[in-house]
């Protein structure tokens, strides 16, 4: 069995299952678009993955809500765990790189800081398979400090990509307005303007690095 078979199998259908008649936040579709293309690279002979995470699992509403929250710590660290790899994550409240600390292995790292003082002390030569930006919160009547943060993130840890590097934003359309207020609006501009290969926009948005 591969990861994307096991990730159709255990996790697939929970991340379309969210609680208390809350609104389907489709990360199920683009999760496993990301996990097929990382699994490629495992099939053309790559053993390790680095994935580095921002903003890290937490119970907001409630234990491993998958429909809710994504896990997507959680689910990382399966990755690396069928395969091998490190996760890095961070967050800025000590309560939730606790809980995260605790339901992954030690092959994921959860530091409590502020992100992107963490991404800029990453070493250059920490070369990075997969980014997952989800560390700031927005709020739909003043979307800017959250959208501003996650572009300061990416200056931060542009000496970390390299061609082929994932690079996927959270809650990218979550107020449901076709992503005009969400997470990647500012990032999704400069993408566009480097020449990036998009890869969904839906409920998140991810990118694949060129040259």
């Amino acid at each position: 069995m591969s990861f994307v078979e096991e990730f159709k199998k255990e996790y697939y259908q929970k991340l379309l299952t969210p609680h208390h008649n809350n609104p389907i936040r489709n990360r199920a579709d683009s999760f496993l678009k990301v996990f097929e293309l990382l699994e490629k690279k495992h099939e053309k002979g790559q053993s390790f993955f680095h994935i580095v995470e921002t903003g890290t699992t937490r119970q907001d509403h409630g234990y491993l809500c998958f429909g809710d929250d994504g896990c997507g710590t959680y689910i990382f660290d399966k990755f690396v765990n069928f395969y091998d790899g490190k996760v890095l994550s961070v967050d800025i409240k000590q309560e939730n790189c606790n809980f995260s600390n605790s339901i992954t292995s030690d092959k994921t790292e959860v530091s409590c800081m502020d992100s992107v003082q963490f991404l800029w002390s990453l070493p250059e030569t920490y070369k990075i398979d997969f980014l997952y930006l989800d560390s700031y919160d927005i709020e739909k009547n003043n979307p800017h400090p959250s959208q501003f943060h996650h572009v300061k993130e990416l200056c931060a840890v542009m000496k970390n990509l390299k061609k082929d590097t994932i690079i996927v934003v959270d809650d990218h359309d979550a107020f449901f307005t076709n992503g005009e207020i969400g997470k990647g609006t500012y990032v999704k501009d400069f993408m566009n303007n480097i020449g990036a290969t998009m890869l969904f926009e839906g409920y998140q948005i991810g990118w694949v690095l060129n040259e």
